[in-house]
């Protein structure tokens, strides 16, 4: 993706996530619901993790696009569907 758009900071996110899982308060009563996300630009991450911390998120940064993007890919990435909870 990030080759196809020359110069946008990408933070890859969300698609380990089922949008059933998205569209509630992320927050529940045994923790907040993990967000994982990748991407080669610290800025734009720093950035991406402020705003889902804010909405209740628990955003983990799992390093770049080419490794991190690699464990949460759709049909084969080990964090593919995970769903998970962290305990604040």
């Amino acid at each position: 993706m990030a080759d196809h758009a020359p110069g946008a900071r990408v933070v890859k996110a969300f698609n380990t996530r089922f949008a059933s899982y998205i569209a509630p308060d992320p927050r529940h009563p045994a923790g907040r619901q993990v967000l994982i996300y990748a991407g080669d630009n610290a800025e734009a991450k720093t950035s991406f993790h402020q705003v889902f911390d804010d909405v209740g998120f628990a955003p983990i940064d799992i390093g770049g696009l080419r490794d991190g993007g690699r464990l949460m890919q759709v049909g084969g990435g080990p964090l593919s569907a995970l769903r998970a909870l962290k305990q604040d």
